[in-house]
């Protein structure tokens, strides 16, 4: 085994340079989600050039899937093994979620994979890893499209990384739900006749104010965050329509019910008070909860401590939520794990300090590390059939017979 975690480390030290120019000229062109053209053509091209074949616009026009190797459970057991790769940017900071360095990660990672089953292609026990092009991740959520459209039936374990402040195994990534509200009024003088008018302006304000009061009732990883992304044209014309976007969070679709029901009665109150309609646009791709799978989570610590990563033990970032994302979703389908890990500059993500830190040398440093963590992880799972049996007894523990894969069985 210990010959295979050689062989993959060195194929990604080989090509480390490459990886470093593949991640910073996404970093340095930052593309909006279902927009990342340049992302998208430099990926494909780099992944068909060292011998995976690509299937360019899968899913959405801006993802893909690149594959190498092949699967034959019934005379072999091999394994499919998907590392999720990002690569969307956010408006205004560029690559303030380090998706840049996610994308240099997963590559990175498949490459050193890649390696290990072409040496090792005389009938051992390896199988099949492909690379899933996930765009968009800040917003449709192109990983639930691609379980919707069945692609994970045949995968046997999924991960990717989150780049953040610190080292975290098993990190805390909650239940999403985003919804657009619009309330429409009536234009009015603001000062010859302002009781001619209804204002959907009050109604956001109102609506806000709402959410601010209710948020000190709420459970602990209970979130609510919003903004007004339209008010009005003009000081003396009462707004007719106004717009504003949500976030919900919660720890699972349980909790997440109940602060929707929650939250629509604050939405729905503000347009009462004022005489407004409301409407809302609830988006089809809520985000699920993250249920790392505990096998794979302990192997990828035990492989990234063998290279000097640090893992926090502060409970107060242990238990944290370092957001959400549509990774949750497939955790519920297929074995999964996303670990957080420190871009080490010391900063928060979503600000333009964190943008800074993603396009630097200590950051792509990091990713490579995690990248080779990554690989041993699922090379281990891969070759041995005692981690990968602990690996599903996890997940059906977690999930219940039910959802096992058809693929197990």
């Amino acid at each position: 085994m210990e010959v295979y975690f050689e062989n993959a480390k060195q194929s990604i030290d080989d090509q480390e340079k490459q990886l470093w120019d593949l991640g910073h000229e996404i970093w340095r062109n930052p593309e909006l989600g279902r927009q990342e053209f340049h992302a998208h053509r430099l990926l494909t091209s780099f992944l068909r050039e060292r011998g995976f074949e690509v299937e360019e616009q899968y899913i959405a026009p801006t993802g893909f899937r690149a594959s190498f190797g092949a699967v034959d459970r019934e005379s072999t057991g091999k394994l499919h093994v998907c590392l999720l790769c990002e690569y969307d940017a956010l408006p205004e900071l560029g690559h303030a979620s380090g998706r840049n360095l996610i994308a240099e990660a997963t590559v990175a990672a498949a490459l050193g994979i890649k390696a290990v089953i072409e040496k090792n292609s005389n009938g051992k026990r390896l199988g099949k890893v492909t690379v899933l092009g996930c765009p968009d991740q800040e917003g449709n959520g192109t990983k639930i499209d691609a379980i919707n459209q069945d692609f994970f039936k045949d995968i046997d374990l999924a991960m990717t990384v989150t780049p953040y402040s610190a080292n975290i195994s098993k990190p805390t990534m909650l239940t999403i739900m985003r919804v657009t509200l619009s309330y429409h009024g009536k234009t009015a003088h603001a000062s010859a006749q302002p009781w001619e008018g209804r204002n959907a302006l009050d109604a956001a304000v109102l609506c806000y104010n709402n959410i601010s009061v209710m948020r000190q009732q709420l459970k602990p990883h209970m979130q609510i965050h919003g903004v007004i992304t339209s008010g009005g044209v003009k000081p003396n014309i009462i707004p007719e329509n106004t717009e504003m976007k949500f976030y919900l969070r919660a720890r699972d679709h349980i909790d997440m019910a109940f602060l929707q029901q929650r939250a629509n009665a604050a939405f729905v109150a503000a347009a009462k008070a004022t005489h407004c309609e409301i409407e809302f646009n609830f988006t089809d791709h809520p985000y699920s909860n993250l249920l790392s799978n505990d096998a794979l989570a302990k192997s990828y610590q035990k492989h990234a401590e063998s290279m000097g990563v640090e893992f926090t033990t502060k409970c107060d970032l242990l238990t944290t939520p370092v957001g959400s994302s549509d990774a949750g979703n497939v955790s519920h389908v297929v074995p999964c794990i996303v670990p957080a890990f420190d871009v080490e500059g010391g900063v928060v993500n979503h600000t333009s300090e964190f943008t800074a830190a993603a396009g630097e040398e200590a950051a792509h440093s990091s990713s490579i590390r995690v990248a080779k963590a990554l690989a041993m992880t699922a090379i281990e799972a891969m070759n041995d059939i005692a981690v990968i049996n602990k690996v599903r007894e996890d997940f059906t523990a977690v999930h219940g017979d039910s959802t096992a894969l058809t693929s197990w069985n």
